[in-house]
């Protein structure tokens, strides 16, 4: 059989297997947890696979019919999906399932995860259902380094910081209550504080 005849052979073949794949996952209903993040990235592949290969066309609807229609979602709910699994992977599917994290939070940890599992500090967190809580638990530590991290790496104007002073001196000249020592004792530890930080840059005229 030379080439073009067997592609004239197998191409209707593999039309037909993807078209039974296609009714075997219609049929199934959890499948349609997208807007739930129920999805697993072997959903989001085949759907990848429906678009990609039209299978929509032969339940005689257009991709964005389909989605409405039998994903009962928006189409461009099922492309970022599609495009989630492409910049992803497998793994974001798993740890979204288990952990509830956003997409945008996930990008932050996307160096730590591998398809094995999450890597705290050389300890790994395998992706799986009984790691639930384990897993959480390093999501939610890689997010705090990441925060703490961007606030060091962003350090605030000297304008900013300037507001922020003239803001609290309005505030502490029109307070109306007495203050106890300890409220005292507090405010002139601060006060110190900002001294010692302005005398650091050079301002050394305070008094």
């Amino acid at each position: 059989m030379n080439e073009l005849v067997e592609r004239e052979v197998l191409a209707p073949a593999a039309a037909d297997a993807l078209s039974v794949q296609l009714g075997q996952w219609m049929g199934r209903r959890e499948a349609f947890g997208l807007m739930a993040g129920r999805c697993s990235a072997a959903d989001i592949e085949i759907l990848r696979r429906i678009r990609e290969d039209k299978l929509y066309a032969s339940m005689n609807c257009t991709w964005d019919e389909f989605c409405a229609r039998h994903l009962h979602v928006a189409r461009r709910t099922v492309d970022k999906e599609i495009a989630r699994l492409h910049d992803f992977g497998p793994a974001y599917f798993t740890i979204r399932q288990l952990t509830h994290i956003r997409a945008k939070d996930y990008q932050a940890i996307a160096p730590h995860v591998t398809e094995h599992g999450v890597n705290v500090d050389g300890a790994l967190v395998a992706l799986l259902p009984e790691n639930s809580e384990p897993l959480a638990a390093a999501v939610e530590e890689l997010l705090q380094r990441n925060s703490s991290g961007k606030r060091e790496a962003a350090p605030a104007s000297f304008d900013a910081l300037m507001k922020r002073c003239q803001n609290t001196g309005r505030a502490l000249r029109s307070f109306q209550e007495r203050l106890d020592e300890k409220q005292r004792d507090a405010l002139v530890a601060e006060a110190t504080e900002i001294r010692n930080a302005a005398a650091a840059l050079g301002a050394c005229s305070l008094t």
